[in-house]
């Protein structure tokens, strides 16, 4: 099989990640996946198409000495797939900045130093797909979201931007936005919240106890989001940004709705800056 793609996926030992991994194997590709615990994913996948790496993501020479491995182990890099990353809940106010910082390190710089480490390989072959993980929470967002949602949403503005620079090269990019997977994403073990709470953000209050009660019944099914990134993957024209789940497509258009309706509400505000 020393001619089926390659796939390398970060952020495996779990999840999305990893049921991405089962996927990519099914379809025969040969993957390599970043994790924690590369032997637990090893025996978990007793896979000999699978190469299980321990990553820091933000390192950004371990990166790169990831990406020259997996390249000396299989040749190439067919299909890059940046899922790794966690969420930081809380007010804007609450979360200490160090938080804050070391949670774009994995959620947007581990993501560009992952593609940075990878171009250049797709490019000296004219061929590649890079899939970032990014969320539905990149295009709508609400209480106690601000910090994650900002991170998902500088990974989709990256990756559309991307999409447009290297789609000349015989490469495309494109942002996954799904919306609520099963996964233990939001169980304390996947999720940062600020230690200490500011008194008066109700709103922040209800947004949590509701995610609290979403856990583990979201609609999406990791094993079925990871078989339609297959399809993605092998689409001869992807789209650059793609809501997935039928909760992403609900909350996507009516956001749309009302950046549609404020625009036009203060369409007069709007153009008079316009000489």
């Amino acid at each position: 099989m020393t001619d089926s793609p390659v796939w390398l996926v970060t952020g495996a030992s779990k999840g999305i990640g990893l049921e991405v991994v089962r996927a990519a194997l099914a379809s025969g590709a040969r993957v390599a996946a970043t994790t924690r615990s590369p032997e637990k994913l090893s025996a978990e996948l007793p896979d000999p198409n699978l190469l299980a790496l321990a990553v820091d993501l933000s390192d950004d020479h371990d990166v790169r000495r990831a990406v020259a491995q997996v390249q000396t182990e299989f040749g190439y890099i067919d299909v890059l797939v940046n899922n790794a990353g966690y969420s930081l809940l809380g007010a804007v106010e609450e979360v200490p900045l160090a938080d804050v910082r070391a949670n774009f390190d994995i959620n947007v710089f581990g993501v560009l130093t992952m593609i940075q480490a990878v171009l250049p390989g797709m490019r000296d072959r004219g061929s590649g797909r890079i899939l970032n993980l990014a969320s539905i929470s990149a295009s709508v967002t609400g209480p106690a979201q601000g910090i994650y949602s900002a991170s998902k949403a500088a990974v989709l503005m990256l990756t559309e931007a991307l999409d447009a620079e290297i789609a000349p090269l015989g490469l495309r990019a494109t942002a996954i936005c799904p919306g609520g997977v099963r996964t233990d994403f939001l169980d304390a073990s996947s999720t940062r919240r600020p230690e200490v709470t500011i008194p008066g953000y109700d709103s922040v209050a209800r947004t949590l106890a509701a995610l609290d009660r979403l856990n583990h019944n979201q609609g999406g099914d990791p094993a079925r989001l990871a078989r339609t990134l297959v399809q993605i993957a092998a689409l001869p024209d992807p789209p650059s940004r793609i809501y997935l789940g039928t909760d992403a497509l609900h909350a996507i258009a009516h956001k749309s709705d009302e950046v549609r309706a404020d625009a036009e509400r203060y369409a007069d505000l709007s153009r008079s800056i316009t000489s």
